[in-house]
């Protein structure tokens, strides 16, 4: 496995490409996430966006889903996006894409949702496929957040996996969150009684929990750095040690909450301080 950079996850905003990958080789960062599409808005083209790459010595790990899965409308309406998209992150060497599930819905029982999703996330996967892409799909682990709707939804790592299989295309799997895994009852390293391989595993990201709070009364936010005063609830070394036996080999990436971070104003701050976290807990 290695460590990816994604500035968007630290609360760092209008941060160009070249900028971030400088910040990533500074603090000992083999890649970082960033979107294709981005790349556009910015005007870089392929071939410059490689020769930054290069001179860098950085890659691109992964890149968000541009299609919005949650409703049939909401995909008619992006799926255009998505061939694009997929072909831009092809020919800069990007294998990995991801996206999150909401773990409640007001209009469609368990069933009914399960059902949408495959379908969904089927006809996304396909294309992505078509261009060596992997698709990474997070579960929300809170059951606070369950709450949130009329009919609950998938929220445990055995139910995400049971969906990517039931979609069947070979390139799906999981974006495993520690703070996720931990709100869902699975503390540490206990994940990995659930998964396979690592081929059940696309991307993780990297995060503590809440120090002081009953499983019940855990939240989406706040998650914490390892190391930040008031985490310590998730045994994140335990985490980690466990993807190493999995023999896991993709990018691994901080994603806190953090108010600590969020109040600092310097991205250089942020990243040696999200670095000097990461090495902390980083296995022998």
């Amino acid at each position: 496995m290695y460590k990816s950079l994604t500035t968007g996850h630290l609360g760092i905003k209008n941060l160009g490409f070249e900028q971030t990958l400088a910040l990533a080789k500074k603090y000992g960062y083999g890649a970082v996430g960033y979107s294709p599409v981005s790349l556009e808005e910015e005007g870089i083209g392929t071939y410059e966006a490689l020769d930054l790459m290069g001179r860098y010595g950085i890659i691109i790990s992964d890149f968000g889903l541009p299609v919005d899965v949650t409703g049939k409308a909401a995909l008619n309406s992006t799926f255009p996006k998505l061939e694009k998209a997929a072909r831009m992150a092809a020919e800069l060497g990007i294998h990995r894409c991801c996206t999150w599930l909401k773990s409640w819905s007001d209009e469609l029982e368990y069933a009914e949702n399960f059902a949408h999703f495959i379908w969904a996330l089927r006809i996304t996967a396909k294309v992505l496929k078509e261009y060596g892409i992997r698709l990474g799909v997070e579960f929300l682990g809170p059951i606070s957040l369950t709450k949130m709707g009329k009919y609950p939804f998938i929220h445990t790592i055995d139910q995400a996996l049971e969906l990517c299989d039931a979609v069947g295309t070979g390139n799906i799997g999981l974006l495993l969150d520690a703070h996720h895994c931990y709100a869902s009852g699975l503390k540490g390293g206990e994940f990995a009684k659930h998964v396979r391989s690592e081929k059940d595993l696309v991307l993780v990201h990297l995060n503590d929990s809440p120090g002081d709070l009953p499983l019940e009364d855990v939240k989406d936010s706040p998650r914490f750095y390892p190391g930040e005063p008031g985490g310590g609830g998730n045994d994140v070394a335990a985490f980690m040690k466990s993807l190493t036996e999995l023999k896991y080999t993709g990018p691994v990436v901080m994603e806190p909450f953090s108010e600590t971070i969020n109040a600092m104003n310097d991205p250089d701050a942020v990243v040696r301080l999200v670095s000097e976290s990461t090495a902390s807990v980083w296995p022998a």
